[in-house]
């Protein structure tokens, strides 16, 4: 079996990070080599280790456990074993961080190197994550201000949209894996991070065959999009019909999307 390990130190609250550690399927999509994610009947990742002239490619089942101050994930491949401990320790100005790999299987004994870089990644992914997660502000009251902001954003015009942007800045920036019906919870995980009436929402697959606007005010859907192989679908929610219609469309948002959030300027 090949061990390799790092630290890091982490200038962001404990808290911070243990939220991108618990975010596992969020979490793993940051991680080093991985070219594809499954939540089918559980969280799979495909991880592809290069060395030399040789593609070390398996399917990982991943499991994770915690305890008071470590979270481990564990992954079971056809070819191998992966184990990555992360343990966290804090101080006064900071979080250390150590991470430890484990791996046996085919090519442990050429994968020295590969597995140090893995390792080091992944230090670098959680330091990155947890030092750009916003901190946690109470969620405003919708004004009407907001109201007319929101209101002049049309999706079914391009313009209407990019004047938007054009007067806007964007938040938050990054890859989200969305379970079935997951959509909802990340809104509202975004929304509870961010201290802003208005939300733009969108968000493309790595291979831009689906992608998603959604415009929030306050805590109300005011309108999604979404885009697939079958089409475009827009719904602009006025009455209780289209809420609902808007809510069975956030259902077929699933999969890995890089995600942006944007706020009218002034709304940070």
């Amino acid at each position: 079996m090949k061990r390799k390990g790092t630290s890091i130190k982490i200038e962001a609250p404990k808290d911070s990070i243990e939220a991108v550690l618990r975010d596992v399927p969020g979490f793993v999509t940051n991680w080093p080599y991985v070219v594809r994610i499954s939540m089918r009947d559980g969280l799979k990742a495909e991880i592809m280790m290069p060395r030399f002239v040789f593609r070390f490619r398996d399917t990982y089942r991943v499991e994770y456990h915690s305890d008071y101050n470590s979270h481990i994930y564990d992954g079971t491949g056809d070819r191998g074993h992966l184990t990555l401990v992360i343990t966290l320790k804090e101080w006064q100005k900071y979080v250390d961080v150590v991470l430890e790999l484990s791996y046996k299987g085919k090519g442990e004994f050429w994968l020295g190197k590969t597995l140090q870089d893995f390792v080091e990644k992944v230090g670098k992914a959680v330091k990155e994550l947890a030092e750009s997660r916003p901190i946690k502000a109470p969620e405003p009251t919708a004004t009407s201000s907001d109201d007319g902001i929101a209101a002049g954003v049309d999706f079914s015009n391009p313009m209407s949209v990019a004047e938007f942007l054009s007067k806007s800045q964007m938040v938050h920036s990054g890859l989200h894996v969305i379970s079935a019906e997951g959509l909802l919870g990340l809104i509202g995980e975004l929304r509870g991070n961010i201290r802003s009436n208005v939300l733009y929402i969108s968000g493309i697959t790595n291979d831009g065959t689906r992608s998603f606007k959604v415009l929030l005010n306050g805590s109300r859907v005011l309108a999604i999009e979404f885009r697939d192989k079958n089409g475009t679908e827009v719904i602009k929610v006025e009455d209780d019909e289209d809420a609902g219609k808007a809510l069975e469309l956030t259902k077929k948002v699933q999969g890995a999307y890089m995600v942006n959030v944007w706020v009218p300027v002034g709304g940070v």
